[in-house]
């Protein structure tokens, strides 16, 4: 009887402590968010790259255009200058050419009259002595190299006027070409500037679309795992909780078994606690044994001896 007790508190124990849950496979998300994470960023990291390249190349093509661009500016610049240099100076020359034909002619007629009186004085007159012809012929020529000295430093100082004139329009050519260098250097400067603003936001919004792309991806691969972890854990509490209501089933159907075993127990050692009571009244000549007595001065107790009868072997 106290074995069946004993197991009876055993089986009632189990069924208010049911089994706890058996351990599932763990799902580390972070791990997993981690390695999404580390594969999204190589690729966008190679596509960054690979758009990196591209707007290097386009820079580089746009630099190429713009500087080919520029020198056909200068070269055409640097044909239209020498165009109106050579026009302009070729008109220098021919009003210089003028000018001195003008001055020679003016310079001719006025030592012509001078030579002619040297001459008619020689054949009209005559010439007395070899001494006056000599005279003369030294005249004529101090006059004909006057009057060729006068029209040389005349040509000499035109001349000097021109080579003048032409450095003076040469070096504003070259002032020109120089100006025009600085624009174009700082028009190409300003442009390239402003390409490579244009090409730096292009990059920024590419850097700042993956990001948003990398969290998006990586908002859903989150999502997908935690939901996937719900559904692992609703299924392993579903079958968790109907593990454990079979197992309070069959504790309860053990525990209803072993009551009816207590019940039968009970009933059978309070048969035989009767027959032994019935023996130890008839033994002892006693008329009436009660059950329940609550006080008596001339009841006699048989409990102790009824509980040896019991406990003999």
């Amino acid at each position: 009887m106290e074995a069946l007790l004993k197991q009876m508190d055993a089986l009632q124990l189990r069924l208010s402590n049911p089994p706890l849950p058996p351990e599932g496979p763990v799902v580390d998300i972070g791990a997993e968010l981690q390695s999404e994470v580390e594969r999204l960023q190589v690729a966008y990291r190679a596509e960054l790259t690979a758009i990196e390249e591209q707007i290097k190349q386009r820079m580089e093509a746009f630099a190429a255009d713009l500087k080919a661009e520029q020198e056909g500016k200068l070269a055409d610049r640097h044909r239209q200058l020498n165009a109106e240099l050579q026009r302009v100076i070729e008109a220098k020359r021919d009003e210089m050419q003028r000018e001195l034909d003008r001055f020679e002619l003016a310079t001719m007629a006025e030592y012509r009259v001078p030579l002619l009186n040297l001459r008619l004085k020689g054949d009209v007159v005559g010439v007395t002595s070899e001494e006056e012809a000599r005279r003369l012929t030294q005249e004529g020529e101090r006059i004909t190299k006057e009057r060729d000295a006068k029209i040389r430093v005349k040509a000499q100082a035109l001349v000097k006027t021109l080579e003048e004139f032409q450095q003076a329009r040469t070096a504003e050519a070259e002032a020109q070409i120089k100006a025009l260098i600085a624009s174009l250097e700082n028009d190409a400067n300003a442009r390239i500037k402003a390409k490579q603003e244009e090409t730096n936001a292009e990059m920024q919004a590419a850097v700042r679309a993956r990001e948003e792309l990398l969290n998006r991806a990586v908002e859903e691969r989150r999502k997908l795992l935690v939901g996937s972890v719900n559904q692992q854990m609703k299924v392993t509490q579903e079958a968790y909780a109907r593990r454990v209501e079979a197992h309070a089933s069959r504790l309860r159907q053990e525990l209803e078994t072993l009551a009816g075993q207590r019940h039968r127990l009970e009933d059978s050692l309070l048969a035989e606690i009767k027959i032994e009571v019935a023996a130890l009244a008839q033994d002892q000549k006693i008329d009436a044994v009660l059950t329940r007595v609550l006080a008596s001065t001339t009841a006699v107790d048989l409990t102790q001896a009824v509980i040896a009868r019991i406990r003999r072997p």
